[in-house]
């Protein structure tokens, strides 16, 4: 990466993080909340000749969700979630191994899921609620089994940035359906920024092969 590369990175980086302490501290029950996304989907789809187009596009997605949390739109936040989550899949899943370890691996995320469903289900009592996280929390699965089979530079830092993002939203259904959790809030937006900030950086730190 060359200086202005190096310049252009950091300027990125500092942006998404004040956006972020911003909203922590001052806008945090607002609208406020899809800008970080918004602004890291603006930031990669800039580099996308090298960092591809699907991540821009889970990063506006993401925003789109994000606005529709904060009108307590939750089908539609799930819903644009998910799509999110396939466009990360399209980005993923052509630098696949499919060896016989990397297969066993991917199975994790989906027995978490099967797992925590079988829990949350108990506890919910709309239909159309249940519908949706079902087909979302089996989609976020093969997110990170998809993450968890590539054979990429900087693998390790798209499976923990997959695991922020399943951990986020676990707190959140979790603590809607089974149990208030303590600083729920400060869970989910912590992780949730820090997955999306993650899958932002890697974009941005491809170059074209």
């Amino acid at each position: 990466m060359n200086t202005n590369g190096k310049l252009y990175f950091y300027e990125i980086i500092g942006v998404f993080f004040i956006l972020t302490l911003y909203y922590f501290i001052a806008e945090h029950s607002s609208w406020f909340i899809a800008m970080p996304a918004l602004f890291l989907g603006l930031a990669t789809l800039a580099h996308s000749r090298e960092g591809g187009w699907a991540i821009p596009a889970a990063l506006f997605l993401s925003a789109i969700g994000d606005y529709q949390g904060s009108e307590h739109n939750f089908i539609l936040q799930v819903l644009f979630f998910a799509l999110a989550h396939i466009f990360y899949i399209v980005d993923f899943l052509p630098k696949r191994n499919l060896s016989n370890r990397n297969k066993y691996v991917a199975s994790i995320p989906y027995i978490y899921a099967v797992a925590f469903l079988i829990l949350l289900i108990s506890h919910m009592n709309h239909a159309v609620e249940m519908v949706a996280v079902v087909i979302y929390a089996l989609i976020i699965a093969t997110m990170g089994a998809s993450a968890l089979v590539m054979e990429i530079k900087h693998k390790w830092w798209y499976v923990i940035a997959a695991v922020l993002f399943i951990f986020s939203d676990s707190v959140i259904v979790y603590n809607k359906y089974i149990e208030h959790i303590p600083n729920a809030s400060l869970w989910i937006m912590t992780t949730y920024y820090a997955a999306q900030g993650l899958f932002a950086t890697l974009c941005l730190l491809r170059r074209k092969e």
